[in-house]
């Protein structure tokens, strides 16, 4: 488990948020305390920082849950339980048996089911755009990502610079583009063999990769076994040369201290088409994002070869226009407050950047119904 939680309570200023952030411990994978009406599930990539702000920052009416973590069975404010949801896709799909009148019923990946109700879900957090066509549910832009790859070469001083194509031929254990294949049949580049791993199914950073990259994944090349790694996690990097997508974001704020550090030693978090995953220029505890980010005050392209990614926290559209006091701190939630001094500050810390456009409804992507 490497969730954060931080220990503040009340309101803050912005001198108190930074120190606050600075000495962060360990905590459980769920809320740090009780009471919060707002329940919001999914993405492990944005997990930790939600926990800044809702632990730590403005939105303390959340109660933001782990996508990974111990007890496995989360209890809600509601008393409702339900297997942890343990991604984007899963955290959309609890989401959607909240309010899907036609079926409140969420399964996980074992099949299990759960019945819920709308006060149980408020919030799914998501690393992809919409999967499904409809407008039930809208994916409002939140933060700036950009994914890259993380691979364990002990030997390596430099990361690597990979194109497009040579992403999709190492993950395809194709040869091409610098890319060749060895006896065994793994992808070898500048004399590095790789062993391609892919996170769980339900990941959005997998999804999302898969789609950058233009990849179809083969179990000939990268066996089932190999694609069952919690994303965003170093762990999974065991032998050398063994490489998996990985958030830039999360990279950051690991190598920050802003949350639990993953990574090792003689791991690497790879450039991609001469765009910098990290800012050269920082250093140390004290990391930035580099251009393979983009643009902040534009949405990125949604293509292969385009490695940044926004961000989304996922509501109900019907709370856009609703007039229920609930519907309407939830609105408040998702937009004006993640425009905040201590919200961008918390966001900052934990590698992302910041967009312009953070919970603009205008930029919001529709979407229906997924469980």
């Amino acid at each position: 488990m490497k969730s954060k939680s931080f220990k503040k309570a009340g309101v803050i200023s912005a001198s108190v948020l930074v120190l606050g952030l600075a000495g962060v411990t360990l905590a459980s994978a769920n809320p740090a305390t009780a009471g919060r009406p707002y329940a919001a599930v999914g993405s492990d990539t944005t997990q930790d920082v939600w926990n800044g702000l809702t632990n730590a920052g403005p939105l303390k009416a959340v109660a933001s849950y782990d996508a990974f973590g111990e007890p496995a069975t989360i209890t809600l404010e509601t008393g409702k339980q339900l297997s942890r949801p343990a991604g984007s896709g899963a955290g959309v799909k609890a989401l959607s048996a909240a309010h899907n009148a036609a079926n409140h019923v969420y399964k996980d990946s074992a099949g299990n089911a759960f019945t819920l109700a709308p006060e149980d879900i408020a919030i799914a957090r998501s690393s992809s755009s919409p999967s499904v066509a409809g407008n039930d549910l809208t994916f409002l832009p939140f933060a700036r990502d950009a994914v890259s790859v993380a691979y364990l070469d002990s030997a390596g001083t430099t990361p690597l610079d990979l194109t497009t194509e040579q992403i999709k031929n190492i993950f395809t254990c194709t040869a091409g583009a610098g890319v060749t294949i060895d006896a065994a049949g793994k992808p070898v580049i500048n004399g590095i063999t790789l062993t391609p791993k892919l996170p769980q199914a339900s990941s959005g950073t997998r999804s999302f990769f898969l789609k950058a990259a233009g990849i179809t994944v083969s179990t000939s090349c990268i066996p089932a076994g190999n694609q069952t790694s919690a994303e965003n996690n170093g762990a999974a990097l065991v032998g050398e040369g063994d490489i998996i997508p990985f958030s830039a974001a999360q990279w950051i704020a690991q190598k920050n201290g802003a949350t639990s550090n993953t990574t090792a030693a003689g791991q690497h978090l790879a450039d991609v088409d001469g765009l910098k995953a990290v800012d050269p220029a920082s250093t140390g505890t004290s990391l930035k994002p580099g251009t393979l980010f983009g643009n902040p005050a534009l949405v990125p392209a949604s293509a292969v070869g385009t490695f940044a990614r926004d961000t989304f926290n996922v509501v109900p559209t019907a709370i856009q226009t609703s007039t229920t006091g609930r519907d309407a701190i939830l609105r408040n939630t998702v937009t004006s407050l993640l425009k905040t001094t201590a919200s961008k500050s918390i966001i900052s810390r934990f590698g992302f950047k910041n967009i312009e456009y953070a919970g603009d409804w205008t930029k919001g992507k529709p979407s229906g119904y997924t469980n």
